[in-house]
């Protein structure tokens, strides 16, 4: 079976191009011959697949994804795939993994938390127009199958895009309970050693690219409130506002208590230095990084705009807030009076998500649609 995969930009930390490595060697012992086609490379998942370059063009935003757009249907008529899978929107692919989520709802969200002028210009962009347009088209003149990754998706799949329950498919992320666990004492000790962070103090971790969408700013600001003052935090991640989060550190007065570490290529010294994971997001169809922290143990405070959230509430591994700062506190105080409990229960709901598991259903996917 040939099988091609589109993500417009590859970058390193991205949840994407994990789901696309790790996938990609088990589709090729299984196999099946992968292509990986993509417009620009900052990052390269090895041998486990061929690699196709899409040469960019167009001036504004909006010009250039229509021509990634068109270029992905010269590639796909001439190529002959057995299936062509996409994590962008567009037209020509057999599968759409919405691991993004739908775009009309974040950019709905994103809009409301924004407000006024600025929501109304964000509205108006032509490349959210673009996107939304073709997400639209890809539910109305296609036979696409929709894969969401969260219950969350799968309902905003049906909601927004009127896609009917038989072109839609829920695969939930997998995570590998292997390589992420709960560290030892040891490892503990040496995690903790090397960010500088005493034996008894609670941390908080974050990781995540996008820090105004996944809520770094909004964790630094819960820091600052009274019931979250004995927490330090690591926070981990490559965004374009790294700086202002810096900024923002310093003008709350939180040097001592936070560091920012930027993009790690391996967040487990981060968790394993850790006795809480945050990720204040307003909007995270199923966030990797979220469960890599239920396997190591930690207990999750998230929002209910995450696709994780329902399942951290039912198994009591972690509590639900909103973005409000004081909201966020309070989680990181709850989580922390129950931490051992909500530790166990994290660790059990992590199997759910086993990374083998998922590959099997992408596989058996695959072989139906073939």
């Amino acid at each position: 079976m040939k099988l091609a995969i589109i993500r417009r930009r590859y970058a390193p930390h991205g949840g994407a191009e994990r789901f696309i490595e790790t996938g990609a060697r088990e589709f090729a012992n299984a196999g099946i011959e992968v292509s990986l086609i993509a417009e620009s490379w900052t990052s390269f998942g090895g041998d486990s697949f061929r690699r196709i370059t899409v040469p960019g063009g167009g001036l504004t935003r909006a010009s250039r994804l229509a021509h990634f757009q068109h270029a992905i249907a010269d590639i796909v008529a001439r190529e002959g795939f057995d299936l062509v899978q996409t994590h962008e929107r567009l037209l020509t692919a057999d599968i759409f993994r919405a691991g993004d989520g739908v775009h009309a709802a974040w950019v709905a969200r994103q809009a409301a938390e924004r407000g006024g002028l600025r929501g109304a210009i964000m509205r108006l962009d032509p490349l959210h127009r673009l996107v939304i347009d073709t997400e639209r088209r890809m539910a109305r003149e296609t036979d696409m199958i929709f894969v969401a990754n969260s219950a969350l998706v799968a309902r905003e799949i049906a909601e927004w895009l009127t896609v009917p329950a038989s072109r839609i498919r829920t695969i939930e992320n997998g995570v590998d309970l292997a390589a992420f666990h709960v560290a030892t004492d040891a490892e503990r000790q040496a995690a903790r050693a090397r960010f500088g962070i005493g034996p008894d103090e609670p941390v908080v971790a974050f990781v995540g690219s996008g820090f105004e969408r996944k809520g770094a700013f909004r964790l630094v600001e819960a820091l600052a409130q009274p019931a979250a003052r004995p927490f330090h935090a690591l926070i981990a991640g490559a965004d374009r506002h790294l700086k202002a989060l810096q900024a923002r550190v310093v003008a709350l007065g939180l040097a001592a208590r936070v560091r920012i570490l930027g993009g790690v290529a391996d967040p487990r010294s981060v968790y394993r230095a850790a006795d809480v994971f945050a990720l204040p997001s307003l909007y995270d169809p199923m966030p990797n990084a979220a469960l890599e922290a239920l396997a190591c143990g930690l207990p999750v405070v998230t929002t209910a705009d995450a696709g994780i959230a329902e399942a951290v509430a039912e198994a009591k591994a972690g509590t639900i807030a909103t973005r409000d700062p004081q909201s966020i506190a309070e989680g990181l105080t709850v989580v922390a009076g129950q931490r051992a409990a909500m530790s166990s229960a994290a660790r059990a709901l992590a199997r759910r998500f086993d990374l083998n598991a998922a590959t099997a259903r992408w596989l058996a996917l695959y072989r139906e649609l073939a």
